[in-house]
C-alpha cells in the first residue's frame, strides 16, 4: 500500500539520497530544506511519514515537529540528526516522535523506523475505526468464530451445506454474495469465510452500507484527502484501504445509491480508486464480500440496481437458511447466545431455559431469525427471577402455545378418514408455525425431510 513521506533535511544530496531509496520501496516521497517549505509541503501533502532533521537553518526540528502535529496528529515523526543525545532523543519523544536516527545510518535501519511508523498510523485508524463500531456503521468484527476447520456443532443440513460451501468458496479470492433474510447471519458467514482463507492474518472489516449517508458513502468506502469537502481537515484511508491483505464486508449492498454502484463497479474491474478530492490511483489487494437481503434480479429489473454490478458480484452465491429452515440448530445457537449474554452481563452462572420455554422457542416461526433469538433470550434474562428463564418472560410475538384438534367419534367416516385429518391439521400448523419451510416443518413434527415428504404425499398434500 502506498504511504506518502515527507523529507525534511537541509543536508540536499541526502534528501535526494533518501528520495531515491524510499521511493524505489513504492512510496511517495517530497523532499525539502527548511522549515518553512515544510510547512507549506505539509497543507498540500498531508503525510503519513515525516523524517525531520533536528537541526534545521529557520527552526529547530523538535519545534517544527510539534506545529505539523497540530494539524496532523496521526502522522509518525522519525527525527533524523548528526547531533544525537539521548537528551535529545528524550525530548523528541515526550513531544511526539515515534523514533529517533542518529546520522549516519543504514538504509535498512531507516527503512524498519518508516515501515514501523507507516503501520502504527494504519493501526491508529483502525482503532478509531473500532470505536465507531457501536453507531452500527461498521466493525472489525462484532461475530462469533468458528475453530479454523471445524464446522461447529450444527445439526441441520442446511446449515453444514452452507459452511461447506463457504469453505470451499474460502481457498479462493473469488468475490463472493452472499444472500438470505435479514438477521440469518451473514456476516458471521462472512467471517467464516475470512478464518478460513489464506488472509486469515489479516484485516477483517465490515460495512453497513445501509447505515450510510448516501453522501458519506463515498469517503467511508474509499478515504478523502485534506479540504476535499467542508469539515475534511485532513487525510483520511477508506475501509477498502484499510482492508489491505484482508477482506472487507458490504453488507446490505443493495442499499447503495446508483452513483455509488458505479464507483464500486470501477474498482472491482481496475482494483485501484482514488480519495475523494485526490488524484492519485490507489491500488489495493483486499478481498471483498458483499451481502444482502433484497433480490437483487428483481432490483435489477425495476431498474434500482446496476445490471452490469450485479453480474460483477454474483461470481459465486451462497444463501444462509433462515433459522425457521435449520430449527435443528437452535439448542445450540440458544447455549452459545446465553453463554455470550453470561459474559455480557458478568453473571457467575450461565443462565438455562425452562422446558417449556425451549419448547416456546422451538415452534415459534422466527421471522427476525437469530437476531430476534437473541433479543429474545435477552429480554427473557432480564425478566426472568430465578435461575433459568421461564415462558412467560419470552413475550414471543405471534406465539400460540397450545394448539388443540378436537376429534369427535367417527360416524360417518373410517378410522382413516379421521387420522388423516388429523395429521392434515398437525401438518398445516407445522407449516404455518415454521412459515411455510418444509424442513422447519418437519423438525417440529420430530420426523426427517424424507418421512415429512411421505406424510405430504400421503394426505394429499404434495403438490
Amino acid at each position: 500500500m502506498a504511504g506518502t513521506i515527507l523529507i525534511v533535511d537541509d543536508e540536499v544530496q541526502l534528501v535526494r539520497h533518501l528520495e531515491y531509496l524510499l521511493k524505489t520501496e513504492g512510496y511517495q516521497v517530497t523532499g525539502v530544506h527548511d522549515g518553512a517549505a515544510a510547512r507549506r509541503a505539509a497543507e498540500t501533502l498531508y503525510p503519513d511519514v515525516v523524517l525531520v532533521d533536528l537541526k534545521l537553518p529557520d527552526i529547530d526540528g523538535t519545534t517544527l515537529m510539534s506545529e505539523l502535529l497540530r494539524k496532523n496528529s496521526t502522522a509518525g515523526y522519525i527525527i533524523i540528526t548528526a547531533h544525537g543525545s539521548i537528551r535529545s532523543a528524550v525530548e523528541a519523544t515526550r513531544r511526539g516522535a515515534r523514533d529517533y536516527l542518529t546520522k549516519p545510518f543504514e538504509p535498512d535501519e531507516l527503512l524498519l523506523a518508516v515501515r514501523n511508523a507507516m503501520r502504527d498510523r494504519i493501526r491508529d485508524e483502525e482503532i478509531n475505526v473500532l470505536r465507531k463500531k457501536g453507531s452500527g456503521l461498521y466493525s472489525r468484527s462484532s461475530l462469533n468464530r468458528l475453530p479454523a476447520g471445524e464446522l461447529g456443532e450444527y445439526r441441520s443440513q442446511a446449515m453444514l451445506s452452507t459452511l461447506l460451501r463457504a469453505k470451499q468458496a474460502a481457498a479462493s479470492d473469488s468475490i463472493i454474495l452472499l444472500l438470505g433474510e435479514s438477521g440469518s447471519g451473514k456476516d458471521y458467514l462472512a467471517r467464516f469465510i475470512h478464518d478460513h482463507s489464506r488472509r486469515v492474518n489479516g484485516p477483517f472489516f465490515a460495512i453497513n452500507c445501509a447505515a450510510v449517508a448516501p453522501e458519506l458513502a463515498e469517503s467511508e468506502l474509499f478515504g478523502h484527502e485534506p479540504g476535499a469537502f467542508t469539515g475534511a481537515r485532513g487525510r483520511k484511508r477508506g475501509l477498502l484501504e484499510l482492508a489491505e491483505g484482508g477482506t472487507l464486508l458490504l453488507n446490505e449492498v443493495g442499499e447503495l445509491s446508483k452513483p455509488m454502484q458505479a464507483k464500486l463497479l470501477t474498482f472491482l474491474d481496475t482494483r485501484s480508486f482514488t480519495r475523494v478530492g485526490g488524484e492519485a490511483h490507489i491500488p489495493v489487494n483486499a478481498r471483498l464480500i458483499a451481502a444482502t437481503n433484497r433480490e437483487l434480479e428483481k432490483e435489477v429489473a425495476e431498474g434500482r440496481f446496476r445490471s452490469d454490478l450485479f453480474y460483477r458480484l454474483n461470481v459465486l452465491s451462497i444463501r444462509i437458511p433462515a433459522l425457521r429452515e435449520r430449527i435443528e440448530d437452535l439448542p445450540m445457537l440458544v447455549r452459545e447466545i446465553l453463554d455470550h449474554l453470561a459474559q455480557e452481563m458478568v453473571f457467575h452462572e450461565i443462565p438455562g431455559l425452562e422446558d417449556d420455554a425451549l419448547r416456546a422457542l422451538a415452534g415459534y416461526h422466527w421471522p427476525g431469525n437469530v437476531r430476534e433469538l437473541r433479543n429474545v433470550l435477552e429480554r427473557g434474562v432480564m425478566l426472568s427471577e430465578s435461575g433459568k428463564i421461564q415462558m412467560s418472560a419470552l413475550s414471543l410475538e405471534g406465539h400460540h402455545e397450545n394448539w388443540t384438534y378436537t376429534v369427535n367419534f367417527p360416524a360417518d367416516k373410517t378410522i382413516h378418514d379421521v387420522t388423516k385429518e388429523v395429521k392434515r391439521s398437525l401438518v398445516q400448523e407445522a407449516l404455518r408455525r415454521s412459515g411455510g419451510s418444509k424442513q422447519g416443518a418437519a423438525s417440529l413434527l420430530g420426523i426427517s425431510r424424507h418421512a415429512f415428504a411421505h406424510q405430504l404425499k400421503a394426505i394429499d398434500m404434495d403438490e
